[in-house]
């Protein structure tokens, strides 16, 4: 028989934190326009469990959640790797990690504490209001939501939506889970309210069509290079393109929406499932930086160099490149500063696995390229979702060919190009393992 429960807590800080994921953002949020949560889904099954947990930040430290994990262990009994904790990658949520985006900033622990408490909360209160359930996996197609932000021609793209189905033994929908991959960057960096970005209008017009008591949450996918099609090198030095509204926020997220709706009725749910979990570590090399000290000093030279042309009224042709150089070198500095740290060079991520039925979810600690995703889910015979942004947060992992492009997902990249495969390899190596368990 499958149990499944599920629980949020309102995670949303006071107004007057700093709001984290663009480093031109100026102030701190003045206001929240929709609260944050942390949800939790506790699936049981056979008495093996999966707990999928969504929090709306911008990311969490390897860490952070690991503490988490090991407090939810110690009242719940479920072991680390039965833990999925993953950040939906709102930029309109307060700093939650310590990364290239907020280098000056530091983190509030008084808050960490309340939102590790919460997440722990979540996790157990869902775990003890288990009832008997029928769960189904199941996906549809979204269009016009997410935009390829490298390319002229915004592709590819991974249209997919990864549908977790929760029903009531007598088949009435109680949920979902959503897997999609984008930014949730609808808002830019001028906005200062809070907000989940369109994956909370999406969760709000499900669970308003689904009745009283139901539920939903989003997971993200491998969006490192996925957005509304906003340049991420404009949004950095704080250019604003038109569109950035909550109502187009809205719009997006009830297009996703109405895609999980239409498909719920005919994703089959079953009261007996296969359920495993499985995690590995692996060492991806890092990136090679010159010394800190050469680093910052080519940080204070590119600040002066931005404060010249401001002090002399220079024009937005020449302020934008000047930015760039500027956002660039800090990016720089931030990581010359981790790899020094890094006696063998090598950066050690964990890469985790859930196996429902035929379908395997696999947790990423990073803003993974779509490219990679595509590549994975091409040579696999068997539904493949990935979670991105998920037990941790390491940056953007691109591929090879991005590595020859360059810009700025590959210059806020820490690891090198050889990346690509040992990813693939080690999710090859994952399903390998969980789905033998099936056959």
């Amino acid at each position: 028989m499958v149990t499944a429960g599920f629980h949020r807590i309102d995670i949303t800080p006071a107004v007057g934190m700093p709001l984290a994921g663009f480093a031109a953002r100026q102030g701190v949020s003045t206001g929240v326009h929709d609260p944050l949560f942390a949800h939790a889904l506790v699936i049981e099954s056979r008495g093996r469990t999966a707990a999928f947990v969504s929090v709306d930040v911008l990311g969490l430290a390897a860490d952070f959640v690991q503490r988490v994990r090991r407090q939810i262990r110690g009242r719940t009994g479920l072991s680390e790797e039965a833990v999925m904790v993953s950040a939906t990658h709102t930029h309109s949520a307060p700093v939650t990690v310590s990364t290239f985006f907020n280098p000056g900033e530091t983190l509030d622990q008084a808050y960490m504490d309340r939102l590790g408490a919460a997440i722990e909360d979540a996790v157990a209160r869902a775990w003890e209001s288990r009832v008997p359930a029928r769960v189904g996996v199941g996906s549809g197609r979204v269009s016009g939501i997410g935009r390829n932000r490298r390319t002229a021609d915004h592709l590819p793209v991974d249209d997919e939506v990864g549908i977790i189905k929760v029903a009531a033994p007598d088949g009435r929908p109680r949920g979902v889970l959503i897997n999609h991959a984008c930014h949730p960057t609808v808002l830019g960096p001028d906005n200062l309210l809070m907000t989940g970005d369109f994956p909370a209008f999406a969760i709000d017009r499900i669970e308003a069509d689904l009745g009283a008591g139901s539920f939903a949450l989003f997971v993200n996918g491998a969006q490192g290079n996925i957005s509304m099609g906003h340049s991420s090198e404009l949004s950095a030095i704080g250019i604003i393109t038109p569109g950035r509204t909550f109502e187009r926020a809205e719009e997006l997220g009830h297009r996703l929406a109405a895609v999980v709706l239409d498909r719920l009725p005919s994703i089959p749910a079953a009261d007996d499932l296969d359920l495993s979990h499985a995690s590995r570590t692996i060492h991806l090399p890092f990136n090679r930086y010159p010394p800190p000290q050469e680093t910052a000093a080519a940080l204070l030279e590119a600040q002066s160099a931005l404060d010249t042309l401001e002090q002399d009224g220079a024009a937005v042709e020449q302020l934008g490149p000047a930015k760039t150089r500027r956002l660039y070198a800090s990016i720089r500095n931030f990581y010359a500063g981790e790899a020094a740290a890094l006696p063998d060079g090598r950066l050690p991520i964990e890469i985790q696995g859930f196996r429902l039925g035929s379908a395997l979810f696999v947790a990423v600690p990073g803003e993974l390229f779509v490219e990679i995703a595509l590549r994975i889910k091409a040579d696999t015979r068997h539904p493949v979702f990935i979670m991105g942004i998920t037990n941790g947060y390491v940056g953007y992992l691109p591929t090879r060919d991005a590595y020859r492009a360059g810009g700025y997902e590959v210059v806020s990249a820490k690891v090198t190009e050889a990346a690509e495969d040992l990813l693939v390899g080690a999710i090859r190596e994952l399903d390998r393992r969980l789905m033998a368990e099936a056959a």
